[in-house]
């Protein structure tokens, strides 16, 4: 009958009854759509949500088949927990000089006192993630270039643990043995001469009981072209024959800090891993960190903020370009001077290879280390000059506070003094990294640097690091 109205207005009433329709339609929408908030057709089921989450989680241990464990009930959680810098980390540099002006003003006065050149200092709390910086003088003095947080130093013997710990990854590997005989990895007999059935270990090495030590012709390969190698010191030694780079002490008994040790780590090193130290060691611990390190400085992306050395008088001991001159052997095994102490890096840097070995192995979602390698090279089972000796690390109880103790390392070389301390419990993560040039300076009683110490004593309690706790 609508289709029929001759008036013509059959589609102004079928209008007029679509509209009643919806009007009625409306309070039926909200009763249902009120029971369907949480519905959405573009949402992932919950089945779907917990499968992504497994495959993209960037934390080693997430796809444990006993995840899903009551986390108080999970003998594994609190390392879990206690290693949330994997993923959480989030730096934060502060300068001294503008958050704590007094305690900035304390530190120059010591670096006044010591005459020295140039101090670069780092302060960290890995808890939180912030770093503390100091500059003071002159990363060369002739060109007027001042420190900055990212002037790259040679750190001397701060080498020895960045080299431990490309020993260590290769033990985490399966590759190496830390009681193992080291002729297996360099691939000719290595023996003390008046020790000829017992064999040295890369943990002696690592501990400096090894009975090797820096003889008279190591001390003359430092400074000039030779076509001399870690193989001719421990074969040889001298033009005459017998090796003279041993101690007349049997291996693993007696401590005698040795730098040639360390030349030996790091031609056992290069031998297992099949490439140079300083490739291996920028790939697997500089560059997972971000750190802009070497131990041939040529090869740092960035050349133009190396520091001159400068020694106590103020003279040059190595300029920025015969720094850069350094480079490596051809050969695999052969270098004498790069694996204990010619890394190249800042103190910022430096400081987050320790953040690291506080945090179980891990920082910034990469793993460099398993827990158990971290564990290891903190054991102190030997007595050092005035302290407990780990793996390429040493240990002190009362130093700056009677009940605190932590792990350190100097580094002396050129008129460049160095000083690291640090902490591992996961809830102590935080030390203190420090290079001079230039310092007019002594040694305190437990082996420390002066300067070294004072300027690390002064911030470690001008920060309130002892007042953490546990």
């Amino acid at each position: 009958m609508i289709l029929k109205n001759k008036d013509g207005k059959a589609g102004v009433v079928i209008l007029i009854l679509t509209l009643f329709i919806l009007i009625a339609l409306v309070p039926w929408y909200f009763i249902v759509a009120g029971n369907l908030d949480n519905f959405n057709i573009f949402d992932r089921s919950p089945s779907s949500e917990s499968e992504a989450s497994e495959a993209e989680s960037p934390h080693p241990g997430d796809d444990d088949p006993e995840q899903d464990e009551d986390p108080e009930d999970d003998p594994e959680q609190d390392t879990e927990q206690g290693s949330a810098l994997e993923t959480t980390f989030e730096e934060t540099v502060i300068s001294l000089a503008d958050m704590n002006p007094e305690l900035h003003r304390n530190l120059n006065t010591i670096a006044s006192r010591f005459n020295t050149t140039a101090v670069s200092l780092v302060a960290y709390d890995g808890l939180t993630g912030d770093y503390y910086t100091y500059e003071h003088g002159y990363a060369d003095v002739e060109a007027r270039r001042r420190i900055d947080d990212d002037t790259k130093f040679r750190v001397a013997s701060l080498a020895k643990l960045t080299t431990a710990i490309c020993i260590m990854a290769l033990v985490d590997n399966g590759l190496i043995d830390l009681d193992a005989d080291i002729s297996i990895y360099l691939g000719y007999e290595v023996r003390n001469p008046h020790y000829q059935a017992d064999i040295i270990t890369p943990r002696m090495l690592l501990q400096h009981t090894s009975s090797i030590f820096d003889s008279g012709s190591f001390q003359l390969s430092r400074d000039r072209d030779s076509s001399e190698s870690v193989r001719f010191l421990l074969e040889r030694g001298s033009p005459g024959g017998q090796s003279t780079s041993f101690r007349r002490n049997q291996p693993g008994t007696h401590f005698e800090y040795t730098n040639f040790g360390f030349s030996v780590l790091g031609a056992i090193c290069e031998n297992v891993a099949g490439k140079s130290l300083d490739t291996y060691s920028r790939e697997v611990l500089f560059d997972p960190l971000g750190i802009d390190a070497a131990y041939v400085p040529a090869h740092l992306i960035d050349i133009e903020n190396i520091a001159v050395l400068y020694n106590e008088r103020h003279e040059i001991t190595r300029s920025v370009e015969s720094q850069l001159e350094v480079g490596e052997s051809s050969l695999l095994g052969h270098d004498l001077h790069l694996a204990q102490g010619n890394l190249t890096i800042s103190t910022l840097d430096y400081a987050k290879i320790l953040i690291m070995l506080g945090n179980n192995g891990t920082l910034y979602g990469s793993r460099i280390l398993s827990p158990e390698a971290v564990r290891i090279m903190h054991i102190t089972n030997v007595q050092g000059a005035s302290y407990e000796q780990g793996l390429a690390t040493r240990y002190s109880f009362g130093d700056f506070k009677p009940d605190e103790g932590f792990f350190w390392h100097t580094g002396s070389a050129y008129g460049t003094f160095g000083q690291y301390i640090y902490g591992v419990n996961p809830y102590e993560n935080r030390g203190v990294v420090v290079v001079t040039t230039g310092a007019t300076t002594g040694r305190e009683e437990n082996g420390m640097v002066s300067v070294c110490a004072e300027l690390s004593s002064l911030v470690w309690t001008g920060l309130g690091f002892s007042s953490h706790s546990s």
